[in-house]
């Protein structure tokens, strides 16, 4: 049995608690709501979070309806949900990062407990809601500026037994892609810092763009039930999805300068190495860069704003296995 509290929030078998829960140190206050539900029988321990990117509204609230939908009198052992990790930002509509440091959340991870607002909140992610945690899950979607097409990405972890768990949780949430990626390439992200301490853990993306869309919300709510189910946490809640198109990973494209982006491909559209996939112009409308994709695969991902800063990511291509 893992983990059956947050902070001061404790359920007890057959308990449902939910309460604001505190981070502590950081001033003014950084609250997080949070859901305890712990089942009549014993069994693992899920972890679940949402909203480490405040304007990503699908995870949020599918996420919320989960922490409604479990009954602890049929649930075997403990869901813990946190429901919107960057509540700064949330009322913001803030994109990508906290608003207290401007800092990017999931770039944070392990953190620091001394360290600033982002790297505080995610040290207690890490200590207070994954560590001792059977499996994780952080729930996310295209940003307000980001068009994706479905995808759950596992923790391709050194430990067998973190990996091959990973994996059929990424399977079993019913997407149509599935990525693997090294959790030592990204020990920075919540799955990568997850893993590395030997839990596993993926992360799911359905959803884009600032709209909280029923589909995506039931796909993403539907997902999570399937990875309970999976864990042996509860029954299967319908048929098995079919298997997904299994991605070796993500060749990302940023821009080294700020600019006004123009892409000439979408999400789901296949692309070979050195195609042309957009360009980057000035705002008098000169062409200062030609962008070719950098790997062949399926776009999966494609930032939708005119505006781009540098640094930003701009295209994320699935890549087949070798």
């Amino acid at each position: 049995m893992g983990r059956t509290s947050v902070g001061n929030l404790t359920a007890d078998p057959g308990e449902r608690r939910q309460g604001w829960v505190r981070v502590p140190r950081i001033e003014p206050a950084w609250e997080i709501p949070v859901v305890v539900i712990r089942g009549r029988e014993p069994g693992p321990t899920l972890s679940v979070t949402a909203g480490m990117h405040a304007a990503e509204y699908v995870p949020i609230e599918a996420v919320t309806r989960l922490s409604r939908w479990v009954d602890p009198a049929v649930l075997r052992g403990t869901l813990i949900t946190v429901l919107l990790v960057n509540t700064p930002g949330f009322y913001e509509r803030s994109i990508y990062i906290n608003p207290r440091d401007g800092q990017n959340l999931n770039r944070a991870f392990p953190g620091d407990p001394n360290g600033t607002a982002s790297q505080q909140v995610a040290a207690f992610l890490l200590a207070e809601v994954i560590d001792g945690a059977d499996a994780y899950v952080d729930a996310h979607c295209g940003d307000m500026n980001e068009a994706l097409a479905p995808f759950a990405l596992w923790a391709d972890a050194a430990d067998p037994k973190v990996r091959d768990t990973s994996h059929a949780m990424a399977r079993a949430y019913g997407f149509e892609r599935t990525l693997a990626e090294d959790p030592a390439v990204i020990p920075d992200h919540s799955v990568g810092a997850a893993a590395l301490r030997g839990v596993p853990a993926m992360v799911a993306e359905v959803g884009q763009q600032g709209i909280c869309d029923e589909l995506s919300v039931e796909r993403h709510l539907r997902g999570l039930q399937n990875v309970l189910a999976q864990l042996g946490m509860i029954a299967p809640v319908g048929p098995a999805s079919e298997a997904p198109r299994e991605l070796a990973g993500m060749a990302w494209m940023r821009t080294d300068i700020s600019a006004t982006y123009h892409p000439s491909v979408a999400v789901g559209d296949q692309v070979q190495k050195g195609d042309p996939v957009g360009d980057l112009r000035d705002l008098f409308g000169d062409q200062v860069r030609q962008l070719h994709a950098v790997e062949s695969g399926e776009v999966v991902f494609c930032v939708t704003s005119l505006a781009v800063k540098a640094g930003d990511p701009l295209l994320g291509i699935g890549v087949l296995p070798s």
